[in-house]
């Protein structure tokens, strides 16, 4: 049956549950940069992630807002309420993810009352982390910043390479995901180089202090260190 987690916006399925949409859903293997869905479209199906990473973006010129990865699903409130999709949704990477017709994951989640209310559950957690997001955009610009960070580390939106945690991220990618102008990014993106924290390349991002990224993500800035 549906499963609790530490992440409670993740609508987790247990084994009997993914066969029953394995078999009425098909697998599908998409490359990086891959569109899965658009804003606008009609919602006619729910991608579980399987393997890899989605980018999740909204408006034009698009805004990253998220990013889910295995055990996550993207375009399920489209097809609970009947609704156009509400963000684009992205291959980060290699994609491996289930597809689901709407009418299939209806009929699933209407003789399956156990799933259908973590489902639901999910969803109230996601929009309750949306609107967190909006009351943080007040945060000082270097939490912020920093605070997308550790939030993609922990999400494991990223590669470790000799240790360090590496992130396939452009500066104007971070400060569309953070909140931020592209200028005031780049900006605090120079102070944490300078600072130790972080070491960049072309698209790159390697986070060399982690904590010290944490520190200010919960609210110490640097000039309290």
């Amino acid at each position: 049956m549906a499963e609790a987690h530490a992440d409670e916006s993740r609508w987790l399925l247990g084994e009997e549950e993914i066969r029953t949409l394995e078999g009425v859903g098909s697998v599908l293997r998409r490359g990086d940069g891959h569109v899965f869905m658009r804003e606008g479209e009609d919602s006619d199906f729910l991608l579980l992630i399987r393997k890899g990473h989605v980018q999740v973006s909204t408006g034009q010129p698009a805004r990253i807002v998220a990013f889910r990865g295995a055990g996550e699903t993207v375009g399920e409130l489209g097809v609970i309420d009947d609704e156009p999709r509400s963000a684009t949704v992205t291959a980060w990477g290699d994609v491996e993810a289930l597809h689901v017709p709407a009418a299939e994951l209806l009929k699933f989640l209407d003789e399956n009352r156990p799933a259908e209310q973590a489902l639901h559950a999910a969803v109230r957690k996601r929009l309750a982390q949306a609107t967190r997001k909006i009351s943080d955009s007040d945060l000082a610009m270097e939490r912020r910043i920093a605070k997308a960070l550790t939030e993609l580390i922990g999400n494991g939106i990223c590669e470790v390479v000799d240790g360090v945690p590496t992130i396939g991220l452009s500066q104007k990618d971070l400060a569309s995901l953070s909140g931020s102008s592209l200028e005031a990014t780049k900006k605090i993106v120079r102070v944490f180089k300078q600072s130790g924290l972080i070491d960049t390349g072309r698209l790159v991002l390697r986070v060399t202090d982690a904590e010290g990224l944490r520190r200010i993500a919960g609210g110490r800035p640097m000039s309290s260190w």
